[in-house]
């Protein structure tokens, strides 16, 4: 008798094996949120500006790589594509520390850029694995757990990071990266090939965006802002609290996400995409007023847990939403675009909101990231995704 489809396995060794490439992957961007802001700080004298154009210019570089990311993947492969991303990432993860040791702001944004570059690969070429090794029907609770392994990942670094830096030094912190990066590689060697035999190159510039993902990277774009407003500030903004340990603030934003994203392979299947996203950008909308009005040490952890329950859905909601208004043929380039358009928020939306910060404060500066949050939700609840497939519930 043949067994239920129920009993498949779903999470078989080759996708743990993605949930480890990409865990270790994320651990990189996990030590960069504690340290960086203090490697800008103490060994360039820089401000909430610098550290805003040190995580920007990060974002610059994975924006000008990501709309050519697809194209990629579908010329070269995934697994290639992963290792070239990982072990370029090796090497400018090392040379974070002796750029800023010159005293010289332009040679750390230099590293900056092309750290940017080689991750806009890296995690395109995970996620969009992520979206192809499983069977289709399996997909919302593969990339739900898939996203939730990401945060495991920036957990690890934030946390270690953090206490590394703090006991050894910047060089030792971001050898702790390195160690990510090339363990990364190492994995994603393993990983088989899940390119369609029909994908094919984009031929012409046009083609490198997919449109309707286009406007679903557009709301993307618009509540992403939040992530970084809280990751990459956070420290700064905790030490007007006393807060010098930044990695409990930050290691409790990472637990929350996790716990929503554990559960968000079983609550996509069940509820309407449209819902959720306006239940997620609501609750950024709270979360970033909450920040902006904080008053005590208090009020921030609270602030960072609404947060942190808003922004956990949005990049796999809207990345599935992508997925599943595209053909399988444009499954990279879907992804791509959508992910194109956080590489905008992490670039400007960085470097708008460390110049906010430094001219009128951190309450103006969340207030900027609620609004933004807002602009999203009234995009959502719209005709302007009319079109996106992907809105409707799954059916499979």
């Amino acid at each position: 008798m043949t067994a239920p489809a129920a009993t498949e396995r779903v999470y078989t060794p080759r996708i743990l094996a993605v949930f480890g490439a990409t865990m270790l992957y994320f651990g990189v961007a996990g030590v960069a949120f504690p340290v960086l802001p203090r490697l800008v700080e103490r060994e360039l004298g820089g401000g909430s500006a610098e550290i805003g154009l040190a995580f920007g210019v990060w974002a610059i570089g994975m924006l000008v790589v990501r709309p050519f990311g697809g194209y990629m993947l579908d010329r070269v492969g995934r697994r290639p594509v992963m290792i070239g991303g990982a072990l370029a990432l090796v090497v400018t993860q090392l040379l974070h520390t002796p750029a800023a040791e010159t005293g010289e702001l332009w040679l750390l944004l230099v590293v900056r850029v092309f750290s940017g570059a080689a991750s806009s690969v890296m995690y395109l070429s995970q996620a969009t694995v992520a979206t192809e090794l499983p069977p289709v029907e399996h997909r919302d609770q593969v990339f739900g757990l898939f996203s939730t392994v990401v945060l495991v990942g920036f957990a690890v670094g934030q946390v270690f990071g953090e206490i590394i830096m703090q006991a050894h030094g910047f060089s030792w912190a971001f050898a702790l990266a390195a160690v990510f990066c090339g363990s990364t590689a190492v994995v994603a060697f393993f990983l088989p090939e899940t390119r369609p035999d029909d994908a094919v190159p984009a031929a012409k510039m046009s083609d490198l965006f997919h449109p309707v993902a286009a406007r679903i990277g557009i709301v993307n774009m618009l509540v992403f802002v939040g992530f970084l407003g809280f990751n990459a500030f956070i420290a700064d903004y905790g030490e007007e609290f006393g807060i010098e340990d930044a990695r409990w603030l930050l290691l409790t934003y990472s637990m929350v996400v996790m716990a929503m994203r554990s559960v968000s392979g079983r609550v996509f299947t069940r509820f309407p995409r449209r819902q959720l996203a306006t239940f997620a950008h609501g609750t950024v909308i709270i979360g970033a007023l909450l920040l902006a009005t904080a008053s005590s040490t208090a009020w921030l952890y609270a602030a960072a847990v609404v947060l942190a329950i808003g922004l956990a859905w949005n990049v796999p909601l809207m990345i599935l939403i992508a997925v599943d208004s595209a053909s399988d043929a444009e499954r990279s380039r879907a992804v791509a675009t959508v992910t194109t358009f956080g590489d905008v928020a992490n670039a400007l939306g960085a470097l708008a909101l460390g110049f906010v910060a430094d001219a009128f404060g951190y309450d103006s500066m969340y207030v900027v990231v609620a609004v933004s949050a807002f602009a999203a939700l009234a995009l959502m609840r719209s005709r302007f995704l009319v079109g996106a497939g992907g809105l409707r519930r799954p059916t499979h």
